[in-house]
């Protein structure tokens, strides 16, 4: 049978990512270009995505910290609810402080990928969920699921010009946002006592291991290197960019990002049936790299169809390393491990990801339109190269 690998909290799992990345597909994409036409500028735009991952990186850091002590399953449908919060700021009024206030306090992905307290608890529950000699599949399966959502929901950016000028454009959007959240928390509430880790007298649940410690604190350095990277070319930034320099409207960006997340979401299951050849490190490295030189050339040509084709091409690519990268972390330590590793790794890349959508909107401002493309490319590589280096002798147990 189908996915009978997989236990039914995993399934669920599954459900809710879907759930959850539809609205995700369309806030990435329209995000920015409505800051634009409420008045704010490139570097403004940028200040207000970094306040928005910033909240993420909080939140990851408080789950990563109490959701095993407070329940996992409980903090879930918790953070479910600010989504739910966030979108009736966002349909009840069209000031400025409306979508500041809701990417605060909500957890919208506008960034450069889901980095919040959401994956950070769902990495931990799905080795639990699944054979362990599928894991990586079962990884793999969660991205692909992911991105063919957010790809759904990018489609629906267009909608707004059929409806109405302002807000009243926007609401239908804003009300499935607020649909998604309700529905997550929902769904949470059917997970079973299995997906809670087990609590003992003398275990400190919120600290690492003594033995996981130098590899978390390693890749939690290097995650954060290739996401401040990923910061200066997340979904909204690329919408700006292609908005500003080639003209595209939302429902032309929307077909656009359908289509990279499409292409992405098919890459995971070869990211899979690789990692079983080369390895998890190799499969890694190996397939980013051409993706970020592909990333660097983009600003460089000056037509719309090769630039997407660019981008498609980088996008083929480019998130191979996301499912094997979740495997990999998850195989180097202790199930008592799993939460805070995530938790931790996925902290530093929020942290480090805050930072860079203000920096890309002054390099835009100040310098050139697609200055963010190189210095995302370069420090990407420079990730690439140090992953190597650091771990391609430390193998996971399935792969020794």
């Amino acid at each position: 049978m189908p996915f009978d690998w997989m236990a039914k909290d995993g399934k669920i799992i599954l459900i809710e990512k879907a759930v959850r990345t539809v609205p995700y597909g369309f806030l990435g994409v329209l995000f920015s270009v409505y800051l634009s036409q409420l008045g704010l500028d490139a570097f403004l735009i940028g200040v207000v995505l970094a306040l928005t991952v910033a909240s993420s990186a909080i939140y990851t850091l408080v789950a990563s910290v109490f959701a095993d002590r407070l329940g996992r399953k409980r903090t879930l449908i918790f953070f479910a609810l600010t989504d739910a919060l966030a979108s009736v700021l966002l349909f009840s009024s069209d000031s400025l402080w409306a979508p500041i206030t809701a990417g605060i306090l909500g957890n919208m992905t506008v960034g450069a990928g889901e980095v919040g307290p959401f994956l950070t608890l769902e990495q931990a529950i799905l080795p639990g969920a699944s054979n362990s000699r599928r894991r990586t599949l079962g990884f793999s399966v969660y991205n692909l699921v992911g991105y063919v959502s957010s790809s759904a929901g990018a489609l629906l950016v267009g909608l707004p010009q059929y409806i109405g000028p302002g807000i009243a454009g926007y609401r239908p959007l804003f009300l499935a946002y607020l649909a998604s959240g309700l529905l997550g928390a929902y769904l949470y509430s059917k997970l079973s006592k299995k997906v809670e880790k087990e609590k003992t007298a003398s275990q400190n649940i919120t600290v690492l291991s003594e033995a996981s410690k130098p590899v978390v604190r390693r890749l939690s350095a290097l995650f954060a290197l290739d996401s401040f990277g990923g910061g200066f070319i997340g979904i909204s930034i690329l919408s700006y960019y292609f908005y500003e320099k080639y003209s595209l409207q939302l429902s032309s960006l929307g077909l656009l990002f359908a289509g990279t997340q499409m292409v992405t979401a098919i890459s995971f299951l070869f990211a899979e049936r690789i990692a079983r050849q080369i390895g998890l490190i190799k499969t890694m490295v190996y397939t980013h790299i051409p993706s970020n030189l592909l990333l660097t050339i983009i600003p460089f040509v000056s037509s719309a169809p090769i630039a997407v084709g660019l981008l498609l091409s980088r996008q083929s690519l480019s998130q191979m390393d996301v499912p094997t990268r979740q495997s990999y972390l998850m195989s180097v330590v202790p199930e008592n491990d799993r939460t805070p590793a995530a938790g931790f790794t996925n902290v530093s890349r929020s942290i480090a990801q805050t930072f860079s959508p203000s920096i890309a909107g002054y390099a835009i401002a100040t310098l050139w339109l697609g200055s963010p493309f190189v210095i995302a490319g370069a420090m990407k590589v420079g990730y690439d190269l140090a992953l190597y280096r650091i771990f391609h002798k430390l193998k996971p147990p399935q792969e020794a």
